[in-house]
């Protein structure tokens, strides 16, 4: 039987049995499960039990829902050991194979309200009220060690080896050095570690020659996640988390030809049975028609690339839809079912690489940038979503910066710029109040206005000079006030000759500007160390911009004590976007400081 456990944003959890094939969640009465916090909706989402699985439906809420990490569409199976985001409350889907299923007799849906208002919060099944059931004994729990988390080798050189890690750092590499040993040549010598974090697992390119891969895309951190595939070189290989397993009919299907060495060993070797084969029994096996088979196959990727398709796994999708659509023996309505499916593949991937621009450049406090290519990401894209929740949070900031630089130039006498930078807010939103306000503020009382208006006011402005004079004219006490004003320490002490000196000249005497261009650059590709060092290089001639890009990808790099000198340096409006970014790292402020959060 399966059981949910509940818990909300402050630890305390809740436990539900499955006990109908049909169950509802969402913030009103009358759901099976009901959850009172204001970011689940009314009717959020529908799980139900077919046969031995399970799957959850998101009925249309505005927040969704997310299976391990990722948001869903429409309905999804979950199985033991997945985890299900509902608004703040975090549901972890268990098996509980030795439990008894609980025959009820209630009359209407039964309700279990998880609300933090009601300390008392049943852990079973609840009765309707009509409904009277004696309370079980419960016999005392046999703790079980938990089975350690685990990686299974799915690539037909080393095929269905487990690797278990139990280390909470764990290398793997070719020589016998390493933890988990994979002699082939495409593994480098000390390849990628796994470091555990609590609960959380997360692999690290060693700076391998090939690089790790997870789901298809590269990368140089990132945390693992229950059935990630991962390539080392020519290796792949399935992250299994504690206490969970994969069934073995699943392993079998993911078995994969990954050596690369031209043609696939396995329909070598099978050539070779076969030529070598003599009698009618060879003959059969050389004419029959593969059809029915690759069909049935062809059928059973599709399911695979649905779940790829749920979890943005764009690459896994063109693979796998590539050998179908390429294989003329598949049926045609099957082939177009996956050309389909890997033109929705291709139109995200692209967008994915415009979101990752517009998130890089919101990052790196480049607001203009990230606003600009928000626009990019078309509506129908499921990155859309995501951007729209960032542009909402850089958006006042964009606002702000401009609107900044719109009052200092008019403080200036600028007048010009002052409209320019206030247009440049009205261009992405002609009713912003505060941009419509600073419009229409005045700019010719500020100093450097037009000449007329400085000849007009000389008479005036002379007239105050002369008042000035006749008190220091008559006050024969005054004379002395110019050996007190006279310092002669005070200009050595402020004057900043030295400082400038000092001044780290930008890389082969490029301008600063295309330096911080070339850092926001690294920033996005993800190469944080070298935007850092680029961003340091001219962090003494424009100080906030820069040090906008060293405080995110400090965030990025987990450097807490960098992203404390950031924050240190920077105004207030880059100050929040730092705040915002180091959020989504799991990093949180501390006053001045910045730590991990728990």
């Amino acid at each position: 039987m399966y059981k949910l456990i509940i818990e909300d944003d402050e630890g305390k959890t809740t436990e539900v049995p499955i006990i109908r094939d049909e169950i509802t969640v969402g913030r009103k009465e009358g759901n099976t499960i009901r959850l009172t916090e204001r970011n689940v909706s009314r009717r959020h989402a529908r799980i139900t039990r077919q046969g031995n699985g399970l799957f959850i439906e998101d009925l249309l809420s505005y927040n969704g829902i997310k299976v391990n990490g990722d948001r869903i569409q429409g309905k999804v199976a979950v199985g033991d050991g997945d985890r299900v985001q509902i608004g703040d409350y975090q549901v972890s889907v268990k098996l509980d194979k030795g439990g008894a299923k609980v025959q009820m007799s209630g009359q209407g849906p039964q309700t279990t309200p998880i609300n933090r208002a009601e300390p008392t919060l049943m852990t079973g099944a609840v009765q309707s009220p009509q409904a009277t059931m004696p309370q079980p004994v419960q016999a005392p729990v046999v703790k079980v060690p938990e089975k350690p988390a685990r990686l299974i080798v799915v690539s037909t050189n080393f095929a269905r080896q487990e690797f278990q890690l139990e280390k909470a750092t764990v290398v793997i590499g070719r020589t016998d050095d390493n933890d988990v040993v994979l002699n082939h040549r495409s593994i480098s010598r000390h390849h990628a570690k796994i470091v555990r974090e609590g609960d959380k697992f997360q692999i690290m390119d060693m700076q391998s020659a090939n690089g790790v891969r997870v789901n298809g895309e590269e990368y140089g951190k990132v945390e693992l996640r229950k059935g990630d595939k991962i390539d080392l070189g020519h290796v792949r290989l399935v992250f299994v988390p504690p206490g969970q397993d994969i069934p073995k009919e699943q392993i079998d299907a993911m078995i994969v030809d990954r050596d690369q060495r031209g043609t696939p060993v396995i329909p070598i070797l099978l050539t070779l049975v076969l030529l070598a084969a003599v009698g009618g029994g060879a003959y059969w096996f050389l004419t029959q028609s593969p059809k029915v088979d690759v069909d049935a196959e062809a059928a059973k990727t599709l399911v695979d690339v649905e779940s790829d398709l749920s979890s943005k796994r764009w690459q896994d999708v063109l693979d796998k839809t590539g050998r179908i659509v390429s294989n003329t023996a598949i049926a045609i309505r099957t082939r177009d079912a996956a050309q389909t499916k890997r033109a929705i593949a291709e139109k995200e991937s692209k967008n994915k690489q415009i979101y990752d621009r517009f998130a890089g450049a919101a990052g790196s406090g480049n607001y203009d940038a990230a606003l600009k290519t928000y626009r990019e990401i078309p509506e129908d894209s499921v990155y859309q979503k995501s951007a729209k929740e960032d542009y909402d949070k850089i958006f006042p900031l964009f606002v702000e910066s401009h609107l900044k630089s719109a009052s200092e130039a008019r403080a200036a006498g600028n007048c010009s710029e002052a409209r320019s930078q206030v247009q440049l807010v009205l261009d992405v939103d002609p009713k912003q109040v505060r941009a419509l306000a600073a419009k229409d503020q005045s700019c010719s009382g500020s100093s450097g206005s037009s000449s007329s208006s400085s000849d007009n006011g000389s008479s005036s402005k002379d007239h105050r000079h002369k008042d000035k004079d006749k008190p220091k004219v008559a006050d024969g006490d005054k004379p002395d006030k110019p050996e007190k004003t006279e310092k002669p320490d005070k200009p050595e002490k402020t004057e900043k000759p030295e400082k400038t000196e000092k001044v780290e000249a930008p890389p082969s005497g490029a301008d600063p500007e295309q330096v911080l261009t070339d850092a926001q650059s690294e920033f996005v590709n993800g190469n944080y160390d070298k935007a850092i060092s680029l961003a340091r290089s001219v962090a003494k001639v424009s100080t906030n911009r820069a040090w906008r890009i060293i405080g995110a990808a400090a965030c990025r790099n987990k450097d807490l004590k960098l992203v404390g000198d950031a924050y240190r340096k920077l105004d207030n409006a880059a100050r929040q976007y730092l705040i915002y970014v180091c959020q989504r790292e799991g990093i949180v402020q501390n006053g001045n400081q910045f730590k991990q959060a728990e």
